[in-house]
């Protein structure tokens, strides 16, 4: 029975995994590609896991992260990781970077349904009993997500040593899942999870909590797609003379509906949704003019492909015109509502620096290091202590996160000084500032609230970046 059982299961993941790959092929290519361009490196990553009586073999997946991000931090994601590339966080949010595991339970290291594939590692951490999960095949979707769990998510943010607690707080529980999976499984059960679990696992990543923390940047880009649509059909009345011809219409439809599907991706992956309005400078004018270029691009080959290849040009051309007119003016306007206003401008840093602090002290220091030509000086990333700002983009430069993120921002971007804003930040989020930079041996500097006197504050972290060099020399 036990055979039989085995045999079944072995001829789902055969059908659905052929299945799988025959219809998911063409977005594989595109996922692989977006990978390629985004930054360097593989599209696929390997790693070690062990399988079915604690054998071990190579898992494969999109690769998600910096080349090297396993040589400058934990052997665990966590929230805010800053490793993880652009693309790579659109991949792990829909869990497309596990597609390719489907070549995994085609040669039979895995099953489609079964415990997640651990690192040997955390194996040896199993107790006799737990080491019951690996009598079974690994499976790319485990008991865990079928409960809709992430465990990303229940890290608490002043977790520092991510891999004890996930030994200590979340392994257990879900050794746990995974245990009853395996006493309680039946091919009818995995059968009728791939039947119905996945829509359940689909709808599990539309998390309230994030829509609640970005609804402003969710407002913003429904109103970004409604200016993508009225430019488009602005443009056809300006070529034809106010009145939109009958002939016309099939082919406005057909594009717009491209419209719809391409350019919200493309605006998303330039960041133009991640920057912080009150700011906005020439950086965030230039990613307009990528993210435009780029949906443009796409709608005509996406024309052309579909049969489309009438289409006046001229429309396309005066569209991006108005788009980035568009964009650019709207953005303008919601800076004056919010009395803010920034420039921009840094050419050819040398030294890689992380700013503590989100407020008008590390808007002031932002502003001198990114401002003169002559600057010296790359802001790598944002430390803060308010979760509410991490993920932002304050002059382009991302919000990373809290002090327990600092090691591994500065491992990644080979950060050599911490800057330090006493405006923005209590005495007890300086001191923890402070020590985790002792703790990581990388020198900071604290800079009081300067506002006009910023000639002085460069002065200033000359002197420490001097120090450094000194140091290191």
């Amino acid at each position: 029975m036990k055979n039989a059982a085995s045999i079944g299961k072995r001829a789902i993941d055969l059908f659905f995994c052929l299945l799988g790959l025959l219809m998911l092929s063409p977005l594989l290519l595109v996922i692989a590609a977006f990978v390629k361009l985004d930054t360097r490196g593989p599209v696929f990553y390997r790693q070690e896991r062990s399988g079915q009586g604690g054998q071990p073999f190579w898992i494969f997946k999109f690769r998600t992260m910096v080349v090297g991000a396993y040589r400058s931090g934990a052997r665990l994601t966590v929230k805010r990781d800053p490793r993880v590339t652009r693309v790579g966080h659109v991949l792990r949010w829909t869990k497309l970077d596990e597609l390719p595991q489907l070549f995994n339970v085609f040669v039979g290291d895995m099953s489609l349904v079964g415990p997640r594939p651990e690192d040997p590692y955390f194996v040896n951490f199993y107790s006799t009993e737990q080491r019951g999960v690996l009598d079974v095949k690994p499976g790319m979707i485990g008991p865990s997500q079928m409960d809709g769990r992430d465990e990303t998510d229940e890290y608490p943010d002043s977790t520092v040593d991510t891999e004890s607690y996930y030994i200590e707080h979340l392994l257990p529980g879900k050794l746990a899942r995974d245990l009853d999976y395996v006493r309680n499984f039946s091919v009818a059960g995995d059968l009728g999870f791939l039947l119905v679990g996945v829509f359940k696992l689909a709808l599990s990543q539309l998390k309230v909590g994030f829509f609640a923390r970005n609804r402003s940047r969710i407002y913003m880009a429904l109103g970004d797609l409604l200016l993508v649509i009225l430019a488009y059909i602005f443009a056809n009345l300006l070529k034809m003379d106010w009145v939109l011809e009958d002939r016309s219409m099939p082919y406005i439809g057909v594009t717009l509906l491209w419209i719809t599907v391409l350019r919200p991706p493309v605006f998303v992956y330039f960041g133009l949704y991640q920057r912080a309005v009150e700011r906005f400078s020439r950086r965030d004018f230039a990613a307009i003019i990528k993210a435009v270029s780029v949906g443009s691009a796409l709608i005509v080959a996406a024309d052309y492909f579909s049969g489309f290849r009438g289409h006046s040009r001229a429309i396309f051309l005066i569209d991006w015109m108005l788009v980035v007119f568009m964009l650019t003016i709207s953005r303008y306007l919601m800076q004056a509502f919010r009395a803010g206003g920034a420039t921009d401008g840094w050419t050819g840093p040398m030294v890689n620096v992380l700013v503590a602090g989100s407020g008008h002290g590390a808007d002031n220091i932002l502003r001198a290091l990114l401002e003169d030509p002559e600057s010296r000086y790359m802001p790598m990333g944002i430390i803060d202590h308010e979760p509410d700002s991490w993920g932002g983009l304050i002059h382009g430069v991302r919000v990373i996160g809290g002090a327990s993120d600092m090691a591994m921002a500065a491992s990644t971007h080979q950060v050599k000084l911490v800057l330090v804003s006493l405006a923005d930040l209590s005495p007890t989020e300086v001191r923890d500032i402070t020590e985790a930079c002792k703790a990581i041996g990388i020198p900071y500097r604290l800079l009081p609230a300067l506002s006009g006197l910023l000639e002085q504050m460069d002065t200033g972290i000359l002197d420490a970046i001097t120090a450094v060099r000194e140091r290191e020399a």
